[in-house]
């Protein structure tokens, strides 16, 4: 799973990270990564019960995108085996979009969490 930051300038693999953590930030509480060494802002939050439950959403998310994985091929079998009709290729081309979208967690910005 990937996870984008809330200014959108960071996209890190989820897979790779050593862990997230919330911080005491100079204003705000701050969500951070970090990698061997390197430490990257995720995101701002005015309360740590707003941080804790951002961390609870990257939780589930990531349960859900490696739920995904297992059930892509599944989809793929079953998909393959229906007709190549125009409206199969627009509901498999709106499946295949849905999927993806569930493979990325956006940082959500600090006035759309509600602890």
């Amino acid at each position: 799973m990937l996870i984008r930051s809330q200014n959108s300038e960071i996209l890190i693999n989820f897979n790779t990270l050593a862990g997230i953590e919330i911080a005491e930030g100079p204003i705000k509480i701050i969500i951070t990564s970090y990698i061997t060494g390197c430490s990257y802002l995720l995101g701002e939050y005015s309360t740590k019960a707003k941080a804790m439950k951002v961390l609870d959403m990257i939780q589930e998310a990531y349960g859900d995108s490696e739920y995904t994985k297992y059930v892509i091929p599944e989809v793929c079998r079953i998909l393959s085996m229906k007709p190549k009709t125009e409206e199969n290729k627009a509901h498999a081309g709106e499946l295949g979009e849905m999927l993806k979208k569930g493979m990325t967690f956006q940082m959500p910005e600090d006035s759309e969490v509600e602890a």
